[in-house]
């Protein structure tokens, strides 16, 4: 019995480490402690007071680093798997042309924001094992709020098919910026048609906007030429808003920019664009004048 308790200790201690060991000695001490404030004399009280104090603050501290360590892992692991992953995309010419990129924001009061994308493109390389976007704020977040951000990429559904999630490795980036990939199950071959649904929760991305009331600027920029290119974004109720193209000028470029009051609705601000070049930043600046 001793011998196979000592094996489990063993193996308990390699799986968790000396954290893990640690954690489960002050527990035992914290319930002792905590049984002895409970049946014994006064004398025994105070001593198991403290005792179970002092074993609640050390779990507590342990709990912490654990978790610092752990999301130290994870981090690494993250950046190691988007390395990796840049590397093949080089080395063996991951390339996609998007062919339309519908982007549709809601932006609330408080600045949050929920965003959903969806893009079809037409895979230009022999083998295509993900897909990759990079998406960021504009601004910058601080790390704690950046932990709150969401992203989910789906497959389309039509008719009651589709709309499976896939899976989805991502890695903040030292500009600010959040690089996601989206794994496929199998891989997508030369001439074939992806079309993935990319949905966001991003808690204060529009702050300065909404709160700061800021002038701000919703832009994207692809290195691949798009062919249709639609981003509406949808403020609150009563919103009254100035904007401009950016990136875009008449004549130039085919483009359209137009701004829809819905009476009692959300404002709606509409920019649709067709045959961008790559590499050209385009979008809208808006200027929140009020919001009743």
């Amino acid at each position: 019995m001793l011998k196979s308790f000592l094996g489990w200790l063993r193996d308990y201690v390699i799986y968790t480490g000396i954290v893990g060991l640690a954690e489960g000695v002050l527990g035992i001490l914290a319930f002792g402690g905590l049984l002895s404030a409970l049946l014994g004399n006064s004398a025994i009280k105070a001593g198991a007071i403290v005792a179970v104090l002092l074993g609640v603050i050390g779990l507590y501290i342990l709990l912490i680093a654990n978790r610092v360590e752990w999301r130290s892992r994870t981090e690494l692991d993250r950046r190691l798997l988007q390395h990796y992953c840049s590397v093949l995309k080089e080395r063996h010419g991951h390339s996609w042309r998007i062919v339309s990129w519908l982007e549709s924001a809601v932006v609330r009061p408080n600045g949050d924001a929920t965003e959903v994308i969806t893009v079809t493109a037409i895979v230009e390389c022999d083998v295509l094992d993900f897909f990759a976007i990079r998406t960021g704020a504009g601004w910058h977040q601080s790390e704690r709020v950046r932990r709150k951000v969401k992203v989910n990429v789906k497959s389309l559904e039509v008719d009651g098919i589709g709309g499976t999630r896939r899976d989805v490795t991502s890695t903040w980036l030292d500009d600010g910026r959040l690089e996601v990939l989206a794994h496929f199950g199998s891989p997508a071959s030369r001439g074939d048609e992806i079309v993935m649904v990319i949905e966001k929760e991003w808690p204060g991305k529009c702050a300065p906007l909404m709160r700061e009331r800021r002038p701000d600027e919703f832009a994207l920029k692809f290195a691949c030429a798009i062919g249709y290119l639609e981003y509406a974004i949808h403020l609150p109720e009563g919103a009254e808003v100035a904007c401009d193209p950016v990136g875009l000028v008449k004549g130039q470029h085919d483009f359209s920019l137009a701004v829809k009051r819905n009476g009692a609705g959300p404002t709606e601000v509409c920019l649709v664009a067709r045959g961008i070049p790559p590499r050209l930043r385009v979008g809208m600046r808006l200027d929140l004048k009020k919001v009743r």
